[in-house]
């Protein structure tokens, strides 16, 4: 049950290192992109040394290689989230990717349909629903920046067609009860979307359980490579939609005197040559999440969260943002007096990566009424040790400042 959290971070190369200011580095910006682990780089290693081939009809042995790694990626991901079959999971660049391919489904929405976002979304799960037809509806959030049940339930209705939100605001860490969304989207008769960039990294997904229609995620939060990400969609609606990109890899049949026809999913979405190496990385990805001990993992992270809650608590001048504990280990905070670019480039001179700004989260910086904040945000490779650090780096700033 004990969390070796020591022995978890030699896995991580990059943790070893030194920042340009030649300080040990402390690495707090996990919400934004997680450090990868010594199996994930090596997997790609291996794939560029043995398996490098395109993939999709090579009769060829390396190719068929190829292939293999991709389709057991798309395997392992359905038997991870526990989707009913592999088809389910649509390969893509990331969580933006997916997200525009859904909104590109919808474009014969008219103003009288009607698409619910939460106050906390994140950039990517506002702009490509503000180019379709629909209106949208916002739900605001309760005083602890927990999901306001109320206001849902009174915004939802026969006019509703999609709910879109995110599983873990990205600058609150607030965990939204998305199986409570999915059920109440569904009594009206509308699509529920789940925007799980924030979640891979935090321990395993069950989209059966949420009974979401969909789910999106990119690697890189979650010890993976950049780059790539995948779609969960229930099948019964992926078969309903269109390709978003057109060419190679997706047709039947291809003439200039008719139109053309496509294949099946999942390989009707996957347009062109796909990321391969992106995802050879993120098939190992998914075997350190699975090989994880998460029970103790989380036991880790809750007291790590904890620590830094009481730190940034009893530090003068520091407003942590709705500093309650239904949250994972994202949290952000604004100083009284010193814009947050000023705290973050200190915090670099100490070696402390932390990330300050608006986060991507414009709406929500203006309903909490603030320009921006200074996000600390975990992952279970950081130590109590690390957090501590964050002790003299604020005295610091305030010394700077006084």
């Amino acid at each position: 049950m004990n969390f070796d959290v020591h022995s978890f971070r030699q896995q991580f190369p990059i943790l070893n290192t030194e920042n340009h200011f030649h300080k040990p580095l402390i690495y707090f910006d996990n919400a934004s992109t997680s450090q990868l682990p010594e199996p994930v780089i090596e997997a790609m290693n291996i794939h560029l040394r043995h398996h490098n081939a395109n993939v999709h009809r090579g009769v060829y042995g390396l190719s068929a290689q190829a292939e293999e790694v991709y389709e057991s990626t798309r395997r392992e991901i359905a038997q991870w989230i526990h989707a009913r079959e592999p088809r389910e999971i649509i390969f893509n660049s990331g969580t933006t990717e997916g997200l525009n391919f859904l909104a590109s489904q919808f474009t014969n929405l008219t103003p009288t349909d009607e698409i619910i976002l939460f106050i906390q979304e994140h950039h990517a799960n506002i702009l490509p629903w503000q180019r379709l037809n629909g209106t949208i509806r916002v739900v605001s959030m309760d005083e602890k920046g927990d999901f306001d049940e109320n206001d849902f339930a009174e915004k939802l209705s026969k006019h509703t067609k999609i709910v879109s939100v995110t599983h873990i605001s990205n600058v609150l860490g607030t965990i939204n009860p998305v199986k409570k969304i999915a059920q109440m989207t569904h009594s009206v008769g509308a699509i529920c979307i789940i925007d799980g960039a924030q979640s891979m990294g935090c321990g395993p997904i069950d989209v059966e359980d949420m009974e979401c229609d969909f789910f999106l995620t990119s690697a890189h939060k979650a010890f993976g490579p950049t780059g790539i990400g995948w779609l969960y969609g229930r099948a019964s609606l992926l078969e309903n939609f269109k390709p978003y990109h057109v060419g190679g890899g997706i047709i039947e049949r291809v003439r200039f005197d008719h139109p053309a026809t496509f294949r099946e999913i999942p390989a009707r979405f996957e347009a062109g040559t796909p990321n391969i190496l992106g995802i050879a990385g993120l098939r190992e990805a998914i075997r350190f999440l699975r090989s994880m001990d998460w029970e103790a993992v989380q036991i880790h992270s809750e007291k790590l969260k904890n620590l830094l809650l009481e730190i940034l608590s009893n530090s003068p001048g520091i407003k942590v943002l709705k500093p309650h504990n239904h949250r994972t280990g994202i949290v952000s905070f604004a100083h009284k007096h010193i814009h947050p670019h000023d705290i973050a480039s200190i915090f670099d001179g100490e070696g402390i990566a932390g990330r300050a700004g608006h986060h991507c989260a414009q709406p929500l910086m203006a309903a909490l009424n603030v320009h921006g904040t200074v996000r600390i945000s975990l992952a279970p490779y950081n130590t109590p040790e690390e957090i501590q650090t964050l002790i003299p780096a604020l005295e610091q700033v305030d010394r700077i400042f006084s």
